[in-house]
């Protein structure tokens, strides 16, 4: 047991063995058995196998393979592109619903739109069924281009204020006669993005007996011409000299590449040794091993690149890029079963027995004949066999027809029983291509035959299920992680009709991802139609109402027009945070100020009568206290009239008083003047 001082580091020529030593152990390397099954499956796919038996016999190759896998594929790609948003980001809270819904939108609009995701997953979903594997190798691509701009008559300071910012040289310049400058300029433009790629079969290695992705060696080999090895690896430049024929075979007569290039008479490889080495090819292998380069006891995941003997560069990484989906898996394996290979036999019995038929039906119209020797003047007559040629014979009887064996008419029902025995196998039924003509009949309903065509299609769901978890949704989290760990500035992107400032260097380090799967004849528009029947129901319930608020509905409705493929839903239905504010209605705001109008009336109307009511108060007070004055003054007048009576009266009765006192003085006057006169 080593110890570890025992350990040492190990310089380019140990590690370039070891990397070499793995690949020729790994599965995929050029003289597996693995890489001649794709070759056989490919060959059958192209039609070329089975050979027929005899140079006479038919030619016809049954389709069994070809049309298995292409429905199948077709299936699988109307599931996944079919203009539908597979993947969704789930949020972390209430608060993170807004942010997870622009993380969703941002990673398809990488994966379909920055890349081509339906032929990415067009090639895997067919390597996948052909050549038990599908890969696909997702990283980031960092490049920058050069982008010409002009400008016109600046002085010098103004140049050499724009000369100044980061990444702009000088191209050209031409002085005017009034010495300002006009010209072009570079500038070095940041391009770098997520790219994503699917990798041919016999490109990638691994492990012999790996049970996943998780091993300690996995590889991508590529062939790459001197040049673009000279511009990948500028400071390699005396290592690349040194780049000859190594002893690996050439990928371009690996006999997967001369199988799937056969049909078109382009098998025989092709390499431009012969007129410039600028060109010449040479095998570059990516390889993601576990390492312990500098001899400290404990290995780590290494990114080796080599091409022949030579190391061109070696990394430490976190991780390696690919992503697998094996259509048929096998528990505890990484390669799962050969979806192609299973129809092969049944590919060769069709072929035979309709060959049969064919051969059969030629020689009943064309049979052979007996012919007496000497029986014939001109033996050529009968040999060229021309449509009313006339046979010269030199007795009756020298021409017969040769005895042929009837067709055996379990010939049909076998292949028959072929077709029965394909749909079994591959899950693929002719109820599920629309091609059962018996079930598409007028006694049976709409909703009988779509019932009938979800449930043929159970072998389907399942593999489409299988590539939900084993690609999508991993292909989605590296996504997102590569734009997390480097995009570091602001983009402004069009997401669903609308223009949204995002930051990907800000978001969370990880999510989880929802892959909405349909497979099936209407179920997105049995979803469509569930959850309009939803929006009627909240619409119209009273009590749910008061729930069913503007966000709300207008969440439903957007999960509606995506469910029938519109993604664009801002185009028809404006997000309520971004309506302006409600404008009133001049109708309303007419009757609005003349109920206004009114009631300031009723308002005038019942102060003039509150202020009536008072004056008519005051009124009956006022005339109260003038009634209460008369009165108060007639008695008043009728008390001093009585008191002017009395003292009338008085005075009268005085008065009299007086006359009678003067008369009474009179009469004593007199009296007394009287006895004295």
């Amino acid at each position: 047991m080593a110890k570890l001082e025992d350990y040492k580091k190990l310089d380019d020529a140990e590690i370039v063995t070891i990397v070499e030593d793995n690949i020729k152990m790994s599965v995929g390397y050029y003289d597996s058995d693995l890489s001649r099954e794709r070759q056989r499956v490919t060959q059958y796919m192209n039609a070329t196998l089975p050979k027929p038996a005899h140079d006479g016999n038919s030619k016809y190759v049954s389709q069994t393979v070809f049309d298995a896998v292409s429905s199948m594929s077709a299936a699988l790609l109307e599931t996944f592109s079919a203009g539908n948003r597979i993947c969704k980001f789930a949020p972390q809270g209430p608060e993170d619903v807004q942010m997870a819904s622009v993380c969703s939108a941002y990673t398809d609009y990488v994966l379909f739109r920055q890349n081509d995701g339906f032929s990415i997953f067009r090639d895997v979903i067919q390597d996948g069924l052909t050549s038990r594997v599908g890969v696909a190798k997702v990283f980031w691509d960092e490049r920058y281009e050069d982008e010409l701009s002009d400008f016109d008559s600046l002085n010098q300071d103004e140049l050499d204020m724009l000369l100044a910012q980061d990444d702009i040289e000088l191209v050209d310049s031409e002085v005017n006669e009034l010495g300002l400058i006009s010209g072009t300029v570079s500038k070095l433009v940041d391009k770098s993005q997520v790219c994503i790629e699917s990798i041919p079969p016999e490109q990638f290695l691994i492990e012999p007996q790996a049970n996943s992705l998780n091993v300690n060696f996995l590889a991508h080999r590529e062939p790459k011409s001197i040049s673009e090895l000279r511009e990948m690896y500028p400071d390699k430049q005396d290592e690349i000299d040194r780049i000859g024929d190594h002893e690996d075979i050439q990928l371009e007569t690996d006999p997967e590449i001369l199988a799937r290039h056969e049909d078109i008479g382009s098998d025989r490889g092709f390499n431009a040794t012969g007129y410039q080495d600028q060109v010449r090819t040479v095998l570059v292998y990516e390889a993601y091993i576990m390492l312990d380069p500098d001899g400290t006891g404990i290995a780590k995941l290494h990114k080796v690149c080599k091409a022949g003997n030579v190391l061109l560069d070696i990394q430490k990484v976190d991780r390696h890029p690919f992503i697998a989906f094996a259509p048929l898996p096998i528990p505890h394996a990484f390669y799962g079963a050969n979806f192609a290979d299973k129809l092969i036999h049944t590919q060769n019995a069709k072929t035979i027995l309709t060959r049969s038929i064919l051969d059969h039906t030629v020689i009943s119209n064309n049979p052979r004949y007996v012919v007496v020797k000497g029986g014939l003047t001109n033996p050529r007559e009968l040999i060229d066999n021309r449509v009313g040629g006339i046979v010269n014979t030199t007795r009756p009887d020298a021409i017969s027809p040769m005895p042929q064996a009837s067709l055996n008419p379990f010939v049909f029902q076998t292949i028959q029983l072929l077709d029965e025995d394909l749909e079994n196998n591959t899950g693929v039924s002719k109820l599920s291509q629309g091609l059962n003509k018996d079930a598409i009949s007028k006694q049976n309903s709409a909703a009988m035959v779509e019932q009938l065509a979800t449930m043929s299609q159970q072998r389907q769901k399942i593999i489409a299920r299988n590539f939900a978890n084993q690609f999508i949704k991993p292909l989605f989290h590296e996504i997102y992680r590569l734009c997390v760990e480097n995009e570091d500035q602001e983009k402004i992107i069009e997401l669903s009709g609308s223009y949204v400032t995002i930051n990907p260097s800000t978001w969370d380090d990880k999510r989880d991802v929802m892959v909405e799967l349909r497979l099936g004849y209407g179920e997105q528009e049995k979803e469509a139609e569930k959850l309009l029947s939803l929006h009627a129901l909240f619409s119209q319930d009273p009590s749910v109402q008061p729930l069913y608020g503007l966000e709300g509905r207008y969440q439903m409705l957007k999960a509606l027009l995506e469910k029938q493929g519109i993604l664009n839903v801002e185009d028809y239905l404006t997000p309520p945070e971004q309506l302006p504010p409600p404008q009133p209605d001049p109708m309303a705001e007419m009757q609005m100020q003349m109920q206004q109008k009114q009631l300031e009336l009723q308002e005038r109307q019942i102060a003039i009568a509150e202020q009536r009511l008072a004056h008519d108060k005051m009124m009956d007070a006022a005339k109260l206290e003038t009634e209460q004055g008369k009165v108060q003054a007639q008695h008043a007048l009728q008390s001093d009239n009585q008191d002017l009576r009395e003292a009338q009266f008085q005075h009268k009765v005085r008065i009299d008083e007086g006359e009678l006192e003067i008369l009474r003085r009179t009469e004593d006057v007199r009296g007394i003047a009287s006895p004295t006169g």
